[in-house]
């Protein structure tokens, strides 16, 4: 006969039987699960819409890209259907407020002061007066306008100077302006005697010209004056045109 402390403690043995082989089971399935992986994330592709440009604006960078190669190759009113003044004006009626356009503008002005200054430093007066107008209507600014008045009293001495009759030294030929105006090859009655006496001495002849231009003709008439022999000599910017003999360049 079974007591009932007896059967308890059965019933109680089978139940912890049991259990184990839950337990067991459940850590069996666990270590046979695979564990779940996380799906990536989407890629998002980018789409790069292209930009339109407007054709107002493509006119105005069209026309400045012109106007800065004008401006490199020194195209600054000139020619007419071809130069930088026009297209940086063009852009300007465009878009008044450019700001690479009003450079380009002061620049081309600035350019005009500096002729004017080689001018004045040649003794060109003419020149460099018509420089200056030049800079003020392209762009009147204030630097330009220091410059025109720093001219203008520079200009007033040259001119002031050309109006004196000029004496020369000794041994100075004065030349025909009218006749090297016209590149007439009669000027080479004036210089004969100089030339064949540059042969003869061996000396440098100086030239004074108004321009390089002149110099070189005046030069080359010299030369043909004495064939066969090469005149030395150097050429220097003045007025009135004339031609010297000395012994030495320095």
């Amino acid at each position: 006969m079974f007591s009932l402390s007896s059967v308890h403690f059965s019933t109680s043995l089978r139940l912890v039987r049991i259990l184990g082989i839950v337990g067991f089971a459940s850590a069996l399935g666990a270590c046979q699960s695979t564990p779940k992986q996380e799906e990536p994330a989407p890629v998002v592709q980018q789409v790069q819409v292209p930009v339109k440009v407007h054709p107002q604006q493509k006119a105005i960078d069209s026309l400045l890209s012109e106007a800065d190669y004008c401006l490199s190759q020194n195209k600054l009113l000139n020619p007419i259907t071809d130069n930088a003044h026009d297209r940086y004006r063009s852009v300007l009626l465009i878009d008044p407020e450019n700001e690479r356009a009003k450079l380009g503008l002061q620049t081309i002005s600035l350019r005009f002061v500096e002729l004017a200054r080689t001018a004045a430093k040649r003794g060109n007066a003419t020149e460099a007066q018509t420089m200056i107008k030049y800079a003020r209507e392209v762009d009147n600014n204030p630097v330009v306008q220091d410059a025109a008045e720093t001219l203008r009293k520079q200009l007033g001495s040259i001119v002031a100077q050309a109006a004196k009759p000029y004496t020369p030294s000794e041994g100075e030929v004065i030349l025909d302006a009218k006749l090297l105006q016209a590149k007439d090859p009669q000027i080479t009655t004036q210089l004969v005697g100089v030339a064949q006496k540059a042969k003869a001495t061996d000396e440098f002849v100086l030239i004074t010209a108004r321009s390089d231009a002149e110099g070189r003709f005046i030069y080359q008439l010299l030369r043909n004056a004495v064939p066969g022999y090469l005149v030395r000599g150097d050429i220097k910017i003045g007025s009135p045109a004339r031609v010297k003999l000395v012994k030495s360049l320095d």
